[in-house]
């Protein structure tokens, strides 16, 4: 995915988890929505597309993989259309 589909990926996510090196970044879009440029430095690598693994449910995006991370994405319902989290 390029640069654009990543941004539209963040755009559309209510809640983002990024693994960063050894840490996690939260981004809760009600209390501190992702910028452009947080989007493009943790979505985007420098050739323009987008780092992987994104796993995308509902209105929470994943990017990145440890077991820790999944558990804790996966523990929560997803919210549906027109439901709040």
């Amino acid at each position: 995915m390029d640069r654009a589909g990543a941004l539209a990926l963040a755009r559309a996510a209510r809640h983002l988890l990024i693994k960063a090196g050894q840490e996690t970044v939260r981004f809760d879009a009600a209390r501190h929505p992702v910028s452009e440029a947080e989007a493009l430095r943790y979505l985007v690598h420098d050739d323009g597309l987008m780092r992987i693994p994104v796993l995308v449910w509902g209105d929470l995006l994943v990017r990145g993989y440890t077991e820790e991370l999944y558990r804790e994405a996966l523990d929560v319902k997803p919210a549906t259309e027109g439901e709040a989290r």
